[in-house]
């Protein structure tokens, strides 16, 4: 490229401008001339052709003068004294300083795109997730005053339940004896059938409380909601969700006062509620109707039956403490009045949002936290490149001071050019998030409340420009001081490389290297910590043989198959059917498959042992299933028997119990032919004799430890359906889905077949959360490992290209290759040893946040710290030995005559 500012001087010298006009000017034609003389290149002309072509644009009348009121709008017309301050034309000069700042970027493209990518990879990754975040932890919920909801547990944490479930009765004297609440209202989980549209499906659904929907200040989008008289037994009415409606119905607003089928009886659609209604639940559970909870006389009488999930709105000017110690003196109230029940039975207030939020905050907080350090690294990266390049500019920056610029003007111009890098990695950052959130959701939890509400909006354009605005300010600030305080004389020099100010620019960029080691290190070891968790989680032993099992639901309407006989009958005829398949190896019927239910639990007496007192009867989990479940399931048999199809209604009552049961009641002693029974010695409820001990199974929690379990032959309960079928397969399990759907519906034409699922899916499932957070925090740590071995590679290449006169001279004294290499693996090395050191005492220190989410290792786990210690030096040795390599074939005579 041909220098046009001789020319332009040349021009300038008989009009006698000041030093800092002259230099702008010049500054502007030269650029403008280089953009000419490109143009003429690209359009077929010589090099002397394009820089003749250029220079003719000198001559044009107007531009010289054009240039002179450009420049004359900018530059105060006060004298200029050299090394003097001037006065400030703030706007103006801000706008000069954009766009030398965008000049100056598009003249070094290779640089920029580098920048620009590192900043977009950590501010992307940043606004990814703040998104999910915003959407989960800061998006107040879709109801009228959400800060004042709140749900209301039994606290039964003697018996393992610290947020159980209230029963009937006890939700009734809530309601009637507290004065913290404007209402409370009450729901159950329950499946529906739906029939007489389209194909037969399965719903789920909820039974609540009238006064639901107002408490939650949610009114119908079509219809009405629940009214008073309409929580009675018999009254059959439905509220629609806004997806049921859309999907089934068409989105047909005439649907209103329409009959369907649900369970095999008619019900009255009444109204369809707003797409924004999510109710806490349980795994996978997503509301598709709602009817009226309607208590019959038995459930408002059992205080031993506990399936409710109540929500309560907090009146104004209660605190969270008076509505909690409110309910505690009521449920000591009650503990007196009914003690067999609720001894020691207490009561749990807790936010409705934290409820939605669940368990998944702390990881968020946490993956947040990760990606703010991804971002530093990248910043530190950033700003070891604009060192290098102010290094370059030295001489540049020098004369500027020289002709009178303050040094303030020249930090403020080298921040200006930082923030605007930053805006563009911010701009390419916000792509990369819209790409990044399309990602994530499709591995997040469905379990985790909120997620279909996650995308970019206000907030999180705020935080985007906000965080790129601070991160140009933050890379930009040391080069800006550095540059601007460079020394006069040393830079002037033709040996300015090696002046101080180089120096101790080598000495900042050592630093970043070192913040960037340490950093990366702590994210390292996180990962590492949360991949070994998870691979204990994955070799846990969940009690049975979770492959080749295909699994799906069959929920039997109680109007079309009211009692056991018939019940039995549908299952013993779709077995039938099943088992003559090809591929099914064995087929089996149970209700409440394990993680897909979190609820039958009750309290047992045995045979010859006293009962315990109120308040300590030990809960047991409870099953029914159907002969051969055990072995379909592969849960061994550890003595006794199976259940067997003579074991029906009117033969002896069985049981089968688990091993920590047994041990429980029976320690060192055989358990068969032993009679428990549920509920107290002294009911009426008859004895069950055991006939066999299994393992233990991981039932509600893939994680806690197994609890007691007994399972019920299904044939012998009335209460108790089952309404899961089980297949071991020896071929790929989805592929026999449609083959047994078929054969179900060969029996009944109407009965809808639900979840359609593996077991491998359903245990995989089961630790989703964990998986997500292991997943994402060991991209940013794989991120994170890679910006950093970009950051120590590009210091060592510098510091090579700086020593090659140093270089040059020792092997012309003697030194060998050998000796170049180590020396300069070795100062990358010094560097990274010394980040590591940092890095390990603040990974013992911040590790420790990821506890709650550890599984069977803890936060200081020595493996893992000695194993990703060795993956970071080794990576650093790769990232040093590149240009340490390069310096081991420089030709000292070249080296010597260059310098």
């Amino acid at each position: 490229m041909p220098d046009f500012k001789i020319e332009i001087r040349a021009r300038l010298a008989e009009l006698s401008l000041s030093p800092v006009r002259e230099v702008e000017i010049v500054e502007e034609l030269s650029q403008h001339l280089e953009e000419e003389y490109e143009r003429a290149l690209s359009c077929g002309a010589s090099e002397d052709e394009a820089r003749q072509q250029a220079l003719e644009q000198l001559n044009a009348p107007d531009l010289l003068g054009r240039e002179l009121k450009h420049v004359e709008r900018r530059v105060s017309q006060n004298p200029v004294t050299l090394g003097a301050e001037g006065k400030i034309n703030i706007f103006a000069d801000l706008w000069q300083d954009l766009r030398y700042g965008l000049r100056s970027l598009l003249k070094n493209p290779s640089f920029t795109i580098i920048a620009v990518i590192a900043l977009a990879l950590g501010i992307g990754a940043n606004s990814a997730i703040f998104s999910v975040v915003n959407a989960v932890l800061l998006r107040p919920l879709p109801f009228k005053n959400p800060a004042q909801l709140v749900m209301v547990w039994e606290n039964a944490t003697h018996l393992g339940f610290p947020k159980n479930t209230p029963s009937p009765p006890n939700f009734v004297d809530w309601q009637k004896q507290n004065t913290v609440f404007t209402g409370m209202a009450a729901m159950s989980e329950r499946s529906f059938n739906l029939t007489g549209v389209g194909e037969p499906e399965r719903l789920d659904g909820r039974r609540v409380s009238a006064n639901l929907f107002d408490l939650l200040g949610v009114p119908a989008l079509l219809g009405r909601a629940f009214v008073p008289d309409d929580d009675r037994p018999g009254t059959h009415v439905v509220l629609l969700s806004y997806s049921l409606w859309q999907r089934r119905f068409g989105s047909d607003s005439n649907v209103i006062g329409r009959a369907i089928t649900l369970n095999g009886e008619s019900y009255n659609v009444i109204g369809v509620m707003p797409r924004s209604v999510h109710l806490p639940a349980y795994g996978n559970w997503n509301d598709k109707v709602w009817v009226p909870i309607a208590f019959t006389n038995e459930e408002t009488t059992e205080r031993g039956n506990h399936f409710l999930d109540v929500i309560a709105r907090i009146k104004p000017g209660i605190t969270l403490k008076q509505a909690q110690a409110e309910m505690e003196t009521i449920a000591a109230r009650l503990a007196k009045e009914y003690p067999r029940y609720n001894t020691r039975i207490g009561a749990t207030v807790t936010p409705l949002h934290e409820e939605v939020v669940g368990d998944i905050k702390p990881a968020l907080l946490i993956l947040l936290g990760a990606v703010g350090f991804v971002l530093l690294i990248a910043c530190a990266n950033v700003a070891n490149l604009l060192l290098a390049r102010a290094a370059v500019r030295e001489k540049e920056i020098a004369l500027r001071l020289a002709l009178g610029a303050s040094r303030s003007r020249l930090t403020r111009q080298f921040l200006t050019e930082s923030v605007l890098l930053a805006l563009l990695g911010g701009g390419f950052g916000l792509l990369l998030a819209l790409a990044g959130i399309r990602v994530l959701k499709t591995f997040i939890p469905a379990t985790i409340s909120q997620t279909q509400t996650i995308s970019i909006d206000g907030k999180v354009l705020v935080f985007t420009a906000l965080i790129a605005l601070l991160t140009g300010i933050v890379f930009g600030l040391a080069p800006a001081m550095h540059a601007s305080h460079s020394y006069l004389n040393d830079s002037l020099k033709e040996a300015g490389r090696d002046s101080a100010a180089s120096r101790k620019g080598n000495r900042v960029r050592g630093l970043l290297v070192i913040a960037e080691v340490a950093v990366s290190f702590i994210l390292l070891i996180g990962a590492g910590l949360l991949i070994n968790s998870f691979l204990h989680l994955r070799n846990l032993d969940p009690g049975f043989r979770t492959d080749h099992l295909l699994t799906m639901k069959v929920d039997l309407s109680e109007l079309r198959y009211p009692d056991g006989e018939r019940r039995s009958a549908f299952f013993d005829e779709v077995l039938r059917r099943v088992r003559v398949l090809p591929g099914v190896q064995s087929v089996a019927v149970a209700g409440n498959l394990p993680f897909t239910y979190n609820g039958d639990s009750m309290s047992i007496a045995v045979e010859g042992i006293p009962d315990p007192p109120p308040g300590q009867w030990p809960d047991v989990i409870y099953r029914a299933i159907g002969p051969g479940y055990f072995s379909t399931m592969g849960i061994p048999m550890i003595r006794g028997r199976d259940f067997t199809d003579q074991d029906k209604a009117d033969s002896k009552n069985v049981v089968v119990i688990s091993e920590k049961t047994a041990q429980h009641y029976w320690p060192g002693k055989d358990p068969i032919g032993k009679r428990l029974k549920p509920g107290a010695t002294t009911s009426d409820v008859p004895w069950r004799e055991v006939i066999g001990v299994v393992k233990d199974v991981r039932q509600n929690d893939f994680i806690a430890q197994p609890k007691m379990q007994m399972y019920f032959a299904y044939r012998q309960l009335k209460d108790l359906a089952a309404n899961a079928l089980i297949v071991r397969t020896s071929v790929e399990p989805m592929s026999l889905a449609t083959s047994i759907r078929d054969a179900i519906w060969a029996v009944d034409k109407d009965q809808p077949v639900a979840n359609v699922d593996t077991m491998d899916h359903i245990v995989s499932e089961a630790i989703a959360r964990q998986r997500f957070s292991m997943l994402l925090l060991g991209i940013f740590a794989a991120l994170a490992l890679i910006l950093a071995a970009v950051g120590i590679y590009g210091v060592m290449s510098y510091s090579v290209a700086q020593r090659i006169h140093e270089i040059g001279i020792r092997m012309a004294l003697g030194a060998r290759r050998t000796d170049v290499l180590k020396m300069i693996v070795n100062q990358g090395l010094k560097l990274v040893s010394i980040g590591m050191m940092l890095g390990l005492a603040a990974a013992f220190l911040l590790t420790r946040v990821l506890q709650s989410l550890l599984f069977g290792i803890s936060a200081t786990d020595p493996v893992t710290f000695f194993v990703i210690s060795l993956v970071l030096l080794a990576v650093a040795i790769l990232a040093s030995y590149l240009p340490a390599l390069r310096a081991t074939k420089v030709d000292p005579i070249i080296a010597l005559r260059a310098q």
